[in-house]
């Protein structure tokens, strides 16, 4: 069996479980002090029935009012521990549901911009034809993503991207440009060519990446250009960049790394002159 590692991590679903896992044993407490606090209040009510007796004499009166004393007491701390264990259990639970809530946000909205971007390529493929570009343009790709995700019962950001992009390309006149492009789009992780090592499959795709990274350098000055390209080899022999490899199409790690040098996508990076699968 292989044991996991550090880097094997979640750390948001081990957060998630132990957040979970604290709400579980919070109610387990505030049961076991629910059981406590009732068992001492039956016994404080039985020895406060048995001090007034009529016939009890003092000293059996006094200790049941001595008893009577002492579970009440108990009483109020098990009943003070319940308090306790349901405000935590109550808090815990309300933070949990906001993490669950702002991570369903963040995945709607990255959902939402890569529909958005898978779309707007499409828009301008150059196989399209001007009336099919003009019939998509004039059903504004913003007003149907609004529609779609306006709607926050729809739990959209379950499906897969390549069926919500599919959907809406068909309603848009676009669905023949989609089987054209959909293996550049396709959800993480996308299709490599069976007949590749996953390592050939990641170095050519490295290769790709560089390629489209050196773009950007065409507009600067002569000078700053091995500078820019030593931060550039150094920033692919970093541990993120094999995972990214392995799960984004070349273009959008191409992307993401120009993000992370400062510099700025060129803006003539041709998505459609290869497929950007790898």
């Amino acid at each position: 069996m292989k044991k996991s590692t550090d880097s094997d991590l979640d750390i948001q679903a081990y957060c998630r479980s132990l957040a979970l896992q604290q709400v579980q044993m919070l109610t387990r407490l505030a049961e076991i002090a629910m059981q406590l606090a009732e068992a001492e209040g039956v016994r404080a009510v039985a020895a406060q029935t048995r001090a007034a007796q009529p016939k009890a004499d003092e000293a059996a009166v006094q200790a049941a009012r001595a008893e009577a004393q002492e579970a009440g007491m108990a009483f109020g701390r098990f009943s003070r521990s319940v308090q306790r264990s349901l405000a935590l259990r109550s808090r815990a639970a309300a933070d949990l549901c906001a993490g669950d809530k702002a991570d369903r946000k963040a995945r709607r909205a990255r959902q939402r911009n890569h529909v958005a971007g898978a779309l707007e390529s499409l828009v301008w493929d150059p196989e399209l034809s001007p009336g099919e570009r003009i019939r998509a343009e004039e059903h504004d790709l913003q007003e149907h993503l609004d529609a779609l995700y306006g709607d926050e019962e729809d739990r959209i950001e379950d499906r897969p991207v390549g069926a919500v992009v599919a959907g809406l390309a068909c309603g848009l006149g676009l669905s023949d440009a989609w089987r054209r492009r959909a293996s550049d789009w396709s959800d993480p992780p996308y299709p490599p060519p069976l007949t590749d090592t996953p390592d050939e499959i990641r170095e050519r795709r490295r290769v790709r990446v560089l390629e489209l990274l050196s773009q950007p350098l065409r507009t600067m000055d002569r000078d700053e250009i091995p500078a820019l390209m030593a931060g550039i080899e150094a920033r692919l022999q970093e541990p993120d960049v094999p995972a990214l490899l392995d799960a984004e199409p070349p273009m959008r790690v191409a992307e993401r790394l120009c993000r992370s040098l400062g510099l700025e996508p060129h803006p003539d990076l041709d998505r459609a002159d290869k497929p950007d699968t790898g």
